[in-house]
């Protein structure tokens, strides 16, 4: 099973200039899930790395 990471998620949905690598899925990932411990790092299972892609709009 492999795991993902925001910034990871991030750059594959074309987000390389961020100042903070990921912060674009992290923002998503805490409305989904508000209950995740601050400061935590998220690592993601192909479950929820198919949800970021799928409701993570691509950057243009």
């Amino acid at each position: 099973m492999s795991t993902y990471e925001p910034a990871e998620l991030a750059r594959e949905l074309g987000y390389v200039d961020e100042q903070r690598p990921g912060k674009v899925v992290r923002d998503y990932l805490r409305k989904k899930y508000p209950n995740h411990r601050k400061y935590e790092r998220w690592v993601l299972d192909e479950e929820q790395a198919a949800d970021v892609r799928a409701n993570v709009p691509r950057k243009r």
